[in-house]
């Protein structure tokens, strides 16, 4: 499930001791990413982004959309009456700035714009909301992601910089051959990926380049 697909790993790994240089090579590859950063909220918001390339999470033909709007008082109130009591600390309730959901299951995350380059976001994952996660108080820590429009808006990177993990979307409205994909995240140039949402078809496209 992507994002929280990453999340369930943090949490379970929280409280035991990972080596420094699997943080710091993420780090290394976030900050790689946010060169030269490109982010507007406009265009981010609204329609579906659908992901046709992960990297460190493998969805095949698996299809997943994820949609950002802006955060309304009553998500964050919701979002803080689920999660408070949860995280391992707290952020600027009232600052948050993006409501991301992602797949038929709707699962949720919060963002709040993070210091550093445009598109860095620290972010609240409503694990709540998954009957598969039974987090501990003060248990849950706050992610970090970070975001870029690549080619004017047409893609959007979004990658989780402490787990490493990142996908590649398209408005899901406007498909991408696959093609374009595969060279722009041959540009990106942040390791080995995997295509996502294989068996969806440009204009009757036969083929995928990886």
């Amino acid at each position: 499930m992507h994002l929280f697909a990453f999340l369930s790993l943090i949490i379970s790994i929280s409280g035991q001791i990972m080596k420094p240089e699997f943080f710091e090579k993420n780090r290394q590859t976030c900050a790689k990413v946010a060169k030269n950063p490109y982010f507007d909220i406009d265009m981010v918001v609204g329609k579906p982004w659908r992901i046709y390339y992960t990297w460190n999470l493998k969805l095949d033909t698996k299809c997943l959309d994820m949609v950002i709007k802006n955060a309304t008082r009553g998500t964050i109130k919701r979002i803080w009456a689920d999660m408070n009591e949860y995280l391992e600390q707290q952020p600027t309730w009232e600052a948050a700035t993006l409501h991301m959901t992602m797949g038929s299951a709707k699962h949720e995350v919060l963002l709040f714009a993070d210091n550093g380059p445009a598109g860095a976001f620290l972010a609240v994952p409503n694990v709540i909301r998954d009957a598969n996660i039974n987090p501990l108080r003060k248990a849950v820590p706050l992610l970090k992601f970070q975001m870029k429009l690549l080619r004017e808006g047409k893609f959007l990177l979004l990658m989780d910089c402490h787990v490493g993990g990142a996908s590649l979307s398209a408005w899901s409205d406007h498909p991408p051959y696959r093609s374009e994909i595969a060279a722009e995240a041959a540009t990106l140039n942040i390791g080995d990926g995997y295509p996502a949402c294989t068996k969806e078809k440009n204009k009757e496209e036969q083929f995928f380049v990886k």
